[in-house]
């Protein structure tokens, strides 16, 4: 397999329609200014269908699960982002 891109993102904004969604990763600015919302820099958009999306959400979600098991803990959210992105989490 040829040499990949990899992107460190912390940021990703996710449309869905009636065919497809597309999720836009990115990542915020170092030093954001004083006062000022910050801005991430858009660094790739994936576009996929309704299908592959769900099947690539339960793999991820079954992954993740496996490491908190594998290592014993499990990852933290801090619940200032449960709250802000209107999750819960019962959720997971």
């Amino acid at each position: 397999m040829p040499d990949l891109p990899e992107h460190y993102i912390d940021q990703f904004i996710m449309t869905v329609g009636a065919f497809g969604t597309a999720m836009t990763f990115g990542l915020s600015a170092a030093h954001p200014s004083p006062g000022q919302v910050p801005q991430a820099q858009e660094v790739v958009r994936l576009r996929m269908s309704l299908e592959h999306a769900k099947v690539m959400a339960i793999i991820l979600k079954r992954n993740l699960k496996a490491f908190e098991d594998q290592v014993g803990a499990q990852i933290s959210i801090p619940r200032e982002v449960y709250r802000q992105l209107g999750l819960s989490q019962e959720d997971w």
